[in-house]
This record gives C-alpha cells, sequence and structure tokens, in this order.
C-alpha cells in the first residue's frame, strides 16, 4: 500500500486559517515554491499511484508539497530578547 501526503491545501477543514493573511505570507514564505498547494497539483501523483506504472511500488509515501518537507525554508534569525541576556 502506498500514500500520498499533500502539503499545505486551503480545504473546508482550514479555511479559516488562510483567511489569515499574516499566517499565508508566514506559510508561503517557507514553501519553496512560494504558494500553497492546488488541488490539480495532486493530479498527477494520483493517476500515478492508480496507474501501472506504480506496480512494483509498494509501502511508500509521495509527498506533494510545493518542497517544504525538504527543510530548504528560509533561515530566520532570532533576536534575542531582554529575557535571553538575564536583563
Amino acid at each position: 500500500m502506498n500514500c500520498l501526503a499533500p502539503g499545505w491545501f486551503e480545504t473546508a477543514q482550514n479555511r479559516v486559517m488562510y483567511e489569515n493573511k499574516e499566517w499565508v505570507e508566514y506559510l508561503v514564505d517557507r514553501i519553496p515554491l512560494k504558494r500553497p498547494g492546488e488541488p490539480h497539483d495532486l493530479d498527477g501523483a494520483i493517476v500515478f499511484l492508480a496507474s501501472e506504472a506504480s506496480r512494483y511500488m509498494t509501502g511508500q509515501t509521495l509527498l506533494v508539497d510545493g518542497g517544504i518537507s525538504t527543510g530548504a525554508m528560509r533561515a530566520t534569525i532570532n533576536k534575542p530578547s531582554a529575557n535571553d541576556a538575564g536583563i
């Protein structure tokens, strides 16, 4: 059995998160393709998994996530706070 693992796609369950513009900007900044997934982005992976082309593939998770799982995200710089300095 194989698994399709979509990344960040707007759905009915998470729609309220996508209403927060700051959160969407934060998310998009961390996705190498610079956008959340769109439903048609899953088409190729679904066709592949349902076809004979994947007949010798088993026990795999196919990530369709715009690259966020690669860890190739923008480095964040955390400025030390007054508490960090013991003040």
